[in-house]
């Protein structure tokens, strides 16, 4: 049998061949935390006790899979995302802090409004669900092309106790709209937007395992995604209606040429909060 604090030191042990020390520590912690329902500091407090010996079997293939380069959340099928639990599997994309300064921003705009909001490439649902709880005057829709990543979403919108409205939908189809006639106030999206040249610069946790359709685009085609939204809401938004994208740091004066060819207006290019370009926003005329 082994204690909780021998467990972290095992696992933060095993990863070192895949991360540095504090990586693998980090890792270890949320996944002590999240197995054995506890919050941090009672690792610390609560050290020596031991685990129950019946969940052994299942710890010791969850280490294996970690030492795959699995990630975490993938292991335990499960996340945080704005203080909200979510499911995650290899469908959709693990939930990103920066992402969740993209729904502050989302909320500030709809605060105390019966906004119109909807959600383009929702993945696991993240941001239509957080909004959702967010702004409960609001209406919520979110579409995705695959079926299993909306599944996975539909899942996340009930376990938060949200309504949310979930079709499939190619963004690139602008003939074929996924809610009639019904216009927003507000277009959201966090596409794929990482060029498939840096694809070797990354870790092989991201890389073989989260869904490349949903992080990569072809190093000739960059921003096919911010022109399909462009579309979308040039026919879908109501006057004045904004749209806020997350985006790649090299992608702004590109995106803010391209929005204002497209026929929008009030341009911004938004910093996140460690200062990076990450965020681009723009009203329709």
């Amino acid at each position: 049998m082994m204690s909780i604090r021998e467990l972290t030191h095992k696992i933060t042990q095993t990863l070192q061949p895949l991360y540095d020390e504090r990586e693998a520590a980090a890792v270890a912690y949320v996944y002590v935390c999240a197995k054995l329902g506890m919050e941090r500091y009672e690792i610390a407090l609560r050290g020596n006790e031991l685990v129950d010996e019946s969940m052994a079997a299942g710890i010791q293939r969850d280490i294996e899979r970690l030492a795959e380069g699995c990630p975490v959340q993938y292991v335990l099928g499960e996340t945080e995302f704005y203080g909200l639990p979510f499911e995650v599997s290899p469908a959709v994309l693990i939930p990103r802090q920066e992402t969740e300064e993209l729904v502050q921003l989302v909320a500030e705009q709809g605060k105390g409004r019966g906004v119109s909001i909807w959600d383009v490439g929702t993945g696991s649902g993240c941001i239509a669900v957080s909004l959702a709880k967010l702004l409960p005057d609001a209406q919520v829709f979110a579409t995705d092309i695959s079926e299993e990543a909306l599944s996975v979403a539909r899942r996340n919108a009930h376990r938060n106790g949200v309504e949310v409205t979930f079709a499939r939908h190619d963004m690139r189809d602008a003939e074929h709209l996924p809610f009639g006639d019904r216009r927003f106030d507000i277009i959201v999206s966090n596409p794929p937007y990482i060029p498939a040249s840096d694809r070797n610069s990354m870790h092989r946790n991201v890389t073989d395992y989260e869904p490349s359709l949903a992080l990569f685009v072809p190093d000739d085609d960059t921003v096919w995604c911010y022109e399909a939204v462009a579309r979308l809401g040039q026919q879908t938004l109501n006057p004045g209606g904004r749209i806020y994208v997350e985006t790649y740091h090299d992608f702004h004066e590109e995106l803010i040429a391209l929005f204002q060819t497209s026929g929008y207006m009030d341009v911004l290019s938004i910093k996140d909060l460690n200062g990076r370009l990450r965020f681009v926003s723009t009203s329709k005329i």
